[in-house]
């Protein structure tokens, strides 16, 4: 890593806002070079109307369970967990708050939390996330990530840039989502334009670079990605995507070569 590559990556941290950290699935710190408009992060989308009927539960026990929850009457985690198996968003909502009360797993909380968020509680879709950076791609079910696919995708298409910057940072080899298709990265710079900070594109770039091995595969890749980020409209993502592109142009050091006194002496 080359001085002006090192100087790069400290200016990142004095962007405005600081810096947001997330944790990647392979242990490693993400970046996130600048926080997301607030108003952006609560963009809510429907993707599945969930359980809207009482009737259609077929337990006598659950219809009861779901009555008293309307009534906001505290009913058991072993209850919230089976409402919200029968897609109750609401019951997910507070199983999810219940199981970080209370220690629950992060496969547990990412799972209920999509399934809230799913059905519009765009307000457990942090939650979610959080539990979605600590996930172990290899042994987290899959049917579990189609489920945070579902939710995520969706959200990110409207807007929602912390559905955008988790689909971001979980695609990739290695990664919970698996590698990013051309449809998927196309999608993601068609919105990150629309937003117009240039943000994603740098964070993109920072992903490849964060890979000793992507940084000479894709090397075109990440250029494009800053050249994008020049020309947004956040200066600090400009300066960071900027100082990054010297970086990567700038010539590797050459080993220094021994003088012609020191060659002769013994």
């Amino acid at each position: 890593m080359t001085r002006r590559f090192r100087l790069a990556l400290a200016l990142l941290c004095t962007l405005p806002g600081g810096m947001a950290l997330g944790q990647a699935p392979d242990g490693g710190v993400l970046l996130l070079p600048m926080p997301t408009d607030p108003a952006s992060r609560e963009i809510s989308v429907t993707v599945t109307p969930g359980l809207k009927r009482t009737t259609d539960l077929r337990d006598p026990a659950l219809r009861e369970a779901r009555v008293a929850m309307l009534a906001k009457t505290v009913i058991p985690p072993e209850q919230l967990r089976a409402l919200a198996d029968a897609r109750d968003g609401l019951a997910a909502q507070r199983y999810v708050r219940w199981l970080l009360a209370n220690g629950g797993s992060a496969s547990d909380v990412a799972y209920y939390g999509s399934i809230a968020a799913s059905t519009g509680r765009v307000a457990t879709l942090s939650d979610a996330v959080a539990a979605m950076m600590r996930l172990n791609p290899a042994t987290e079910p899959p049917e579990r990530v189609k489920v945070y696919v579902e939710m995520l995708y969706p959200h990110a298409w409207a807007g929602n840039t912390l559905a955008l910057d988790t689909i971001a940072m979980l695609n990739g080899e290695g990664r919970l989502f698996g590698p990013m298709s051309e449809k998927t990265r196309a999608r993601m710079l068609d919105q990150s334009a629309k937003i117009g900070d240039g943000r994603l594109e740098l964070l993109l770039a920072m992903e490849l670079l964060r890979q000793p091995a992507a940084r000479a595969a894709q090397a075109d890749l990440i250029r494009d990605y800053l050249k994008r980020a020049t020309a947004g409209n956040h200066p600090g993502v400009q300066s960071a995507a900027a100082a990054l592109l010297a970086s990567l142009d700038a010539p590797a050091a050459s080993p220094s070569t021994p003088s012609a006194a020191a060659e002769t002496q013994p």
